[in-house]
């Protein structure tokens, strides 16, 4: 092997390595480690790998981000889609290594951001201490998720340096400085340790040499995996250099290398189903860049197999300036369009939970259903359960990005409700048990003027108004994606029992209204001032008209009161509502800039 006689003192001095701490190695007699026996006597080190330490704050269940921090996030308008379009250093990690090392954590006990790949190679450099100076004695290459051990001075004091390629075949030569590959993912981790006897593990938690920086095109707000774009980039300047190993230092100049990027180097973001992909390269350049992406001729794959096609350009431009080991994305997250009518912006259709990655979702096609993911209790986050009377939620703020959407508020619904009904009349709770509530939405419908621009053809289950925002990716102009419709998918009335999970029933609502929740509560309901026990909803039916010319016949809309009850389930107030559907609208009040701002929602357990 060949080996350096160069002293390193000149390049570091003993003070700078202080304050990475001490792995002492202490003795013991002849046992087992891993599988790796150790003799007696014989001091060594072995070497686990823990990770990739990307620089920012590791987020707790419920995100698969890192930092918060963001720059410049801004919502942009697209031919049939919206763009969130920013810079800031939430790349996707994996919430778990492989098996092997998924019960290991960083040498400082947080969890590493990024597992280390069952045989990746690295090279283990060892420098003993001599008074002050640092001086090498060997290197040995070995492989992530191979605990082999490496021999040392009892008694000695060392500092090592581990470097890898983050690769399973690349190794990294035996040198004092290195040529780094250009745009390759170069980790390197440093700390020391005093040998007395047989060995212990060092955990290697490695940092990157460069930056990394991303760019991400996820269709997490369209509820569907990526089948293919076209993608162009510019201005993704990249820069290598020669490493000093010891020191961690470069060398001398920078040097140009080729970063180009394609759809080609997209690849998918673990567990994202298709819905994250990624683009990385390297830099070792810390000087600002002006950053462009173009996406066109995006293609989605829907929930039945077939594909949504979106032939519109997006082209935008961020400014980053990169951070050695540090990560930086450009986001680009598409998602559906609203459709508006009346100044208020609707989903396209209703809202359902699916569990597992991205729950929160909008129906593709916007058909009529039974589907009891689509059914939810007033406040509750999950459907088929109840809310918690303490901490009501709105799962439209769930939906990808964060707080883009919410639950309807009673204003949002003026444009769409019966002229004429307004006030006490208009809030009226209709929903009462049994045929009664036919009987007093008939009282209702008589007395109400039809819907303005509503047209609910016979026998069809829905009603439906022209909207602005259609666009030909979503089908026809009078497609159900492209109107917007409300289906006669009924309701839940009342809950005779209270349980964890609840069987639904729709009874002889389904097929004859509409009904979804608001977020406000009605001020009508008598028990508001005690309790704040009635929450306003929307019910539509088409109404047959006053017999036998059928009078005044067409579609009606009504906010209708749904009084609430608290009941006591498991320790915890519950909410015992009707159970409806959910259809969500653009929320004014959302901003991207505020602080702390995530677009990854907390999703409930």
């Amino acid at each position: 092997m060949k080996t350096f006689n160069k002293n390193f003192a000149s390049k570091f001095a003993l003070a700078a390595y202080l304050a990475l701490g001490t792995l002492a190695v202490t003795s013991c007699n002849k046992d087992t480690q891993n599988g790796q026996e150790v003799p007696n006597g014989k001091a060594q080190v072995i070497v686990r790998i823990a990770g990739i330490s990307d620089g920012e704050e590791i987020k707790t269940k419920g995100s698969n981000r890192g930092s918060s921090a963001q720059h410049n996030l801004q919502l942009v308008q697209s031919n049939g889609f919206d763009a969130l379009i920013g810079v800031d250093n939430q790349l996707p990690v994996s919430e778990i290594a492989t098996a092997d090392q998924s019960g290991i954590k960083a040498a400082n006990g947080t969890r590493a951001a990024s597992p280390v790949v069952t045989g990746t190679k690295y090279r283990l450099f060892l420098y003993k201490k001599n008074g002050t100076d640092y001086t090498f004695e060997k290197s040995v290459e070995l492989s992530a998720g191979t605990e082999t051990p490496v021999s040392v001075t009892d008694g000695a004091t060392y500092k090592w340096v581990a470097l890898s390629y983050n690769s399973t075949t690349t190794q990294v030569p035996e040198m004092q400085n290195i040529a780094l590959p250009g745009n390759t993912d170069v980790l390197r981790a440093t700390n020391e340790f005093t040998v007395s006897g047989a060995a212990v593990p060092i955990n290697v938690n490695f940092s990157r040499v460069f930056a990394r920086i991303g760019i991400e095109l996820n269709t997490m707000g369209m509820f569907a995996p990526i089948n293919s774009a076209t993608v162009a980039v510019t201005g993704n300047n990249a820069k290598t250099g020669t490493l000093d190993v010891a020191t961690g230092t470069f060398v001398g100049a920078l040097t140009d290398v080729t970063a180009a990027l394609t759809y080609a180097d997209f690849v998918t973001a673990p567990g994202s189903d298709g819905q994250q992909k990624i683009a990385y390269y390297y830099t070792a350049d810390q000087t600002q860049q002006s950053l462009n992406v173009s996406v066109s001729a995006l293609k989605i794959k829907l929930e039945d197999g077939s594909e949504r096609s979106f032939g519109a350009t997006l082209t935008r431009g961020q400014v980053i300036t990169p951070e050695r080991g540090k990560n930086h994305r450009f986001l680009l997250g598409i998602t559906e369009s609203p459709l508006t009518f009346g100044g208020v912006q609707w989903s396209r259709s209703n809202l359902y939970y699916q569990a597992g990655y991205n729950p929160y979702r909008f129906y593709h096609f916007n058909q009529p259903t039974t589907d009891a993911k689509s059914f939810f209790s007033y406040g509750a986050a999950k459907p088929g359960v109840l809310g918690t009377y303490a901490s009501p939620k709105d799962p439209c703020a769930l939906v990808y990005p964060a707080g883009l959407w919410k639950t309807p508020a009673k204003a949002d619904l003026d444009p769409i409700n019966s002229n004429g009904l307004t006030g006490l009349l208009g809030d009226l709770n209709l929903n009462v048990l049994g045929s009664t509530l036919d009987a007093l939405v008939d009282v209702q419908n008589a007395l109400a003027a039809n819907v303005t621009g509503a047209t609910a053809p016979v026998n069809a289950g829905y009603s439906e108004f022209t909207a602005t925002g259609v666009n030909a990716a979503y089908g026809a102009a009078t497609s159900a994606t492209n109107k917007l419709r409300f289906n006669f998918n009924g309701f839940m009335r009342d809950l005779s029992l209270v349980e964890d999970l609840i069987t639904l029933d729709l009874g002889t609502t389904g097929g004859k209204y509409t009904a979804f929740w608001t977020n406000d509560r009605s001020l009508l309901d008598p028990l508001e001032p005690i309790a704040g026990l009635g929450v306003t909803h929307y019910l539509g039916n088409r109404y047959a008209g006053v017999p036998p010319l059928n009078l005044n016949a067409g579609y009606k809309g009504f906010r209708s009161t749904n009084v609430l009850g608290i009941t006591l389930l498991n320790s915890v107030n519950v909410i015992k509502s009707s159970l409806m559907n959910v259809r969500c609208v653009r929320n004014g009040a959302w901003n991207p800039n505020a602080v702390g701002y995530n677009p990854n929602p907390v999703l409930p357990n």
